[in-house]
């Protein structure tokens, strides 16, 4: 009986410790930084301090021969013993696409269950014109003045829709969150905010004011008033220029609200949370083909590019992915409104998250349903463990929260790592062995368990010569219609090979 048990529960596998993203930068690094200035620097902006050891330690990321988690099964009813090794990962933020995936479930996992109240949602894209988009490549703060303008935008616009006997709802923010964006479907720059907000306004209190029928198809003039007025403040346009841009036929700016999420819709928001945050590269679409072209083929045609995928160098390749790592204090999660942690605290939603049913309302009270729970605000919750408790309780949370990677994965894989396959009982971490500190230790084990074939001793894989360029390369005219300039706006489902 335990033998079929045993063959029944799936057994964690550890990711591949290389992949084609991974043989790019190997074969691309030493050139792309070489050749920057000269190359990519007037297109692509200055080359970031840290890319080396960023690129260095995403090489190393769930390379079992840089360290590792050693796990060992110890119950004494367990007849097999089983071991098993985990490796380090790199965490670098806008290029791995395992990290950067995790990364994303786990923020929208916590968003969802522990800040974003029981309210409807919509996600709203805005978009600039292409005039503005390089002073995104050579300035990364304007990014967090993108964000800003977006939720100002949207915050003012719906404080005007309010009718007119609620006057007193002039201090009421919607629950918004930002997510800003540096590409697009094919990874050409292209800077643009998405965003999810509340349908509806938020008092100082935490009551709900529901505002589900309004048309956001004012906002985009909202919008673009902002964005030239923090980049005239800013020094990046003249006052004429924005002007003249105003008088635009088509302003190239672009607001995108069709899609609406139903208050009782939490997985749809959690996965729409995801693809928000979802890594710039995704493996699915990524090929290193054997005469050493890269082809990333995208998900729709570029009306701009004329086609619907890239053929590139490698080193060219990198010069557009690079321009998505983030830097080492860039912010890209950004929480505005009610969904801030000063309006939390204000309204006692740190203790007591509204996310067990929708907050209390003035609007339409009688249409919830009889079972909902009351709100929050009104009928205290006790507090989750961890939160506002002993120093050892917090303790034990804060453990918990770093361990939340065996949790994720069991989540996406449904496979728990930390269980052993043949008892189902959790394995005792032996050890975190590390690089370059324990390398002889790293060498022996892998030695002992057959696996030792480090990086540096592998042949490189062969490859042809890279075709000849083509004379002249057709590319369809500048346009600043944001219908043509619209690339990659909305949800695409978030499938297990972008991890």
């Amino acid at each position: 009986m335990p033998a079929c048990a045993a063959e029944a529960t799936p057994r964690y596998r550890p990711r591949a410790a290389s992949n084609a993203l991974k043989e790019i930068v190997e074969d691309s690094l030493e050139e792309l930084l070489r050749s920057w200035d000269a190359r990519f620097a007037k297109d692509c902006g200055p080359l970031p301090r840290r890319l080396r050891g960023q690129l260095e330690a995403f090489l190393r990321c769930g390379d079992a021969h840089f360290g590792f988690l050693r796990l060992r099964c110890v119950s004494p009813e367990c007849t097999q013993k089983q071991e098993l090794i985990l490796p380090f990962s790199c965490k670098v933020r806008g290029l791995c696409p395992s990290c950067g995936q995790r990364r994303a479930i786990q923020w929208a996992e916590r968003m969802v269950e522990e800040v974003l109240p029981v309210v409807p949602y919509r996600q709203l894209v805005f978009t600039i014109p292409r005039r503005l988009r390089k002073y995104f490549l050579f300035d990364r703060s304007l990014y967090g003045d993108l964000c800003r303008a977006a939720y100002a935008s949207t915050r003012d616009f719906l404080r005007k829709q309010t009718p007119a006997a609620l006057v007193r709802l002039k201090r009421a923010v919607p629950a918004m969150v930002v997510v800003p964006q540096s590409f697009a479907d094919l990874l050409v720059p292209h800077a643009h905010a998405h965003a999810i907000c509340s349908l509806g306004l938020f008092s100082p209190d935490g009551t709900f004011h529901r505002m589900e029928d309004v048309d956001f198809s004012g906002l985009e003039a909202v919008f673009r008033e902002r964005v030239l007025g923090f980049m005239v403040k800013r020094g990046k346009i003249t006052p004429e220029v924005a002007e003249a841009m105003r008088a635009w036929p088509h302003s190239g700016f672009q607001v995108n609200f069709q899609r609406k999420l139903e208050r009782d819709d939490r997985k749809g928001l959690e996965r729409l949370l995801t693809y928000m945050d979802r890594p710039a590269v995704s493996l699915r679409r990524l090929t290193y083909r054997d005469d050493g072209k890269v082809h990333y083929q995208g998900t729709r045609f570029h009306p701009r590019l004329g086609t619907d995928h890239q053929l590139l160098s490698p080193v060219e390749f990198m010069a557009l992915v690079t321009t998505h790592v983030l830097l080492r204090y860039q912010v890209t999660l950004r929480s505005y409104g009610a969904a801030s942690t000063t309006f939390r605290k204000k309204a006692g939603w740190i203790e007591r998250p509204p996310v067990d049913g929708p907050p209390r309302s003035t609007f339409g009270a009688a249409a919830l349903p009889a079972q909902s729970p009351p709100a929050p605000v009104s009928a205290p919750v006790p507090a989750p463990p961890g939160r506002g408790g002993s120093r050892e309780e917090e303790s034990d949370f804060l453990k918990s929260r770093k361990r939340n990677w065996a949790r994720l994965i069991h989540k996406t894989w449904l496979v728990d790592p930390c269980l052993c396959s043949s008892c189902h009982k959790p394995m005792k971490i032996l050890a975190a062995i590390s690089s370059p500190e324990q390398d002889d230790v790293i060498e022996r084990i892998l030695r002992a368990r057959g696996a030792w074939d480090p990086p540096w001793q592998r042949a490189p894989r062969a490859r042809g010569p890279p075709p000849p360029e083509p004379s002249t390369r057709v590319v369809s005219g500048e346009t600043i219609d944001p219908q043509l300039d619209a690339d990659d706006y909305y949800e695409r489902p978030v499938t297990r090979e972008d991890s």
